[in-house]
């Protein structure tokens, strides 16, 4: 049979709309899969932008934050400095970023807003990279205090509570192993960056009765922590920013004796030739100061006020303030508050509310601290009992203690690491760590440069007593070791070592060191003064600034993203 032209046209025409449609169904594809491709590029390349604005903004965070250190601004009643007004010149974060012609710039503001605790600030900062904004913000504290002095007792070393009549009303804590034995009364948390002990040996407050009674013993799981985090030391080394407050206003920052101001902000410096620095941080011998309070004619801190040497104090003392001391803190006797709080029930052991009144209601009343570069030695320390306690005792006197020439890379003497070389910084190896931060291998303390107050030191001690012939009076004659009270706030990040005859031997306030070897004779009685701590508090009428020594340069306390503000770019 035969095969008509008209079915084979039909075929061919079939064959080629197939042809056409599946060509039509490639190019809808084809198109489909280009714009995906374009669209996914200009996502990515969004992506891309949006990065880089958010590290661009960033930077302007972190470029304002060290715009605070160099040159802080006035505290006042929201304050603020930006690149838009033209009063925070950061020309490096608003400029193009290599050449990249994308980047718009950036603004940055600081404010510092009313009502807000001193050096607290907030950085906001936006960038744009093409189309895309990206504005950050961060509230950073300048200078904060220092976490130290969130503890009754803190000690950058080995902590030790030996005895059944010792008792902390508060938080302690070591930046080592806290040991305990006999059962003191612990009311409040304990930590140790390395193991809470009994008697050398680690305890565990899963399994094991507690070594301590108190609030403590009762619920260990709670209130013990070991294995936390060491807290750094504030480093006294410089005392210029403390010094720069202290002069920016005479008038209120010093200290008084009755009303004769005898410092003014700054104590000024005299020169001598003999050295008496040892570990307290001095080579060279620096102006001191004699002072002594009675009730009808006490000693008045306010404000900030700055010794370069040594000061020997004791008696009545009133007042809201910081004394930094650039050598060592004698105490000779007793120091007591002239209008002191009521610590007869501990604030610490009140519910948070009750110790909250408490705060409130002793904001007026006295509260001093003590900031030393060298060392608190409390009683008389040419006394052979002082001796014999605080410095020969074998093992935790000054004469076994302070030596940074193999502490190893913890910092602590007597852990597995010591005379193990580590690698330093500068890139050497070597056993030695500066605990002190004074750049100097220190060995154990010296009696005779560190701590004995003979004719040579106290030479240097303005308003020293003299005898009927103008000699400096021997010290035993003003100070003794029959003493036991001790209100402040006292920090040193060397050694605290006292000798407390008293039967009972009370502190109000915090006591933190590197080094301690605290010698009571019946009982010690330790009560945190929850006013230091008054920066808990939301209020900020509640804070008590007394210029507390400061761990850290800057804490950023909050980062988050803003929705984009394009304002000023």
């Amino acid at each position: 049979m035969q095969t008509t032209p008209i079915k084979q046209r039909q075929e061919q025409g079939s064959v080629l709309m197939t042809v056409v449609i599946i060509g039509g169904i490639i190019s809808i594809v084809t198109a489909a899969m280009l714009f995906s491709s374009s669209s996914s590029l200009q996502n990515a390349h969004g992506r891309v932008d949006w990065n880089k604005a958010f590290y661009c903004s960033e930077n302007a965070v972190v470029w304002a934050a060290q715009a605070i250190l160099d040159n802080p601004p006035a505290t006042g009643s929201y304050n603020y400095y930006s690149t838009a007004a033209g009063t925070l010149p950061l020309a490096s974060i608003i400029a193009p970023v290599n050449g990249d012609t994308a980047f718009k710039g950036a603004w940055v503001k600081i404010v510092q807003p009313k009502n807000v605790l001193s050096g607290f600030f907030v950085i906001t900062a936006s960038s744009r990279v093409n189309n895309k904004v990206h504005t950050v913000q961060a509230t950073v504290t300048a200078y904060p205090v220092s976490q130290v002095f969130d503890y009754e007792y803190f000690l950058n070393n080995w902590g030790w509570w030996w005895g059944s009549t010792i008792s902390g009303n508060g938080s302690q804590r070591a930046n080592w192993d806290f040991d305990f034995k006999g059962g003191p009364q612990v009311n409040g948390n304990i930590y140790a960056a390395n193991y809470i002990e009994e008697n050398g040996v680690p305890y565990n407050q899963y399994t094991q009765s507690a070594p301590f009674g108190g609030l403590a013993g009762a619920d260990p799981l709670d209130y013990v922590h070991p294995g936390a985090p060491r807290v750094t030391m504030p480093n006294l080394l410089s005392f210029s920013n403390y010094t720069a407050v202290a002069m920016s206003d005479t008038a209120n920052n010093g200290i008084w004796v009755g009303t004769n101001q005898v410092v003014a902000g700054a104590l000024q410096n005299q020169t001598g030739s003999s050295d008496h620095g040892g570990n307290a941080g001095n080579s060279t011998p620096q102006t001191g100061l004699y002072l002594v309070g009675t009730p009808s004619n006490p000693i008045i801190i306010r404000g900030t006020a700055v010794v370069p040497g040594d000061v020997v104090i004791k008696g009545t003392v009133t007042g809201k303030g910081t004394i930094y001391v650039g050598c060592n803190l004698y105490i000779a006797n007793n120091v007591t508050y002239a209008h002191g709080p009521d610590f007869s029930s501990p604030p610490e052991t009140m519910t948070p509310a009750q110790r909250d009144a408490w705060v409130a209601q002793n904001m007026n009343n006295d509260l001093v601290a003590y900031a030393v570069r060298g060392s608190i030695l409390t009683g008389d320390v040419t006394n052979p009992d002082w001796i014999n306690w605080c410095y020969s005792y074998p093992g935790s006197g000054l004469a076994s203690v302070g030596d940074e020439s193999h502490l190893g890379a913890d910092g602590i003497a007597g852990t597995p690491d010591d005379n193990t070389p580590f690698l330093h910084p500068d890139g050497t190896m070597s056993t030695w760590y500066d605990a002190d931060g004074d750049g100097k291998i220190n060995s154990n303390y010296n009696y005779a440069t560190d701590i004995n107050m003979d004719n040579n030191r106290v030479s240097y001690l303005l308003g020293y007593p003299t005898d009927n012939k103008g000699q400096p009076l021997p010290y035993n004659q003003v100070a003794t070791d029959n003493m036991g009270t001790l209100e402040g706030i006292f920090y040193t990040d060397h050694a605290a070592a006292m000798r407390l005859e008293q039967s009972t031997a009370i502190f109000h306030g915090v006591i933190i060191s590197r080094n301690e070897q605290i010698i009571f004779q019946n009982n010690l009685s330790l009560n945190y003064d929850s006013r230091v701590h008054s920066r808990y508090h939301n209020n900020p009428n509640q804070f008590i600034n007394l210029g507390l020594p400061y761990g850290k340069p800057l804490q950023v306390n909050s980062f988050a993203e803003l929705p984009p503000d394009s304002t000023n770019l």
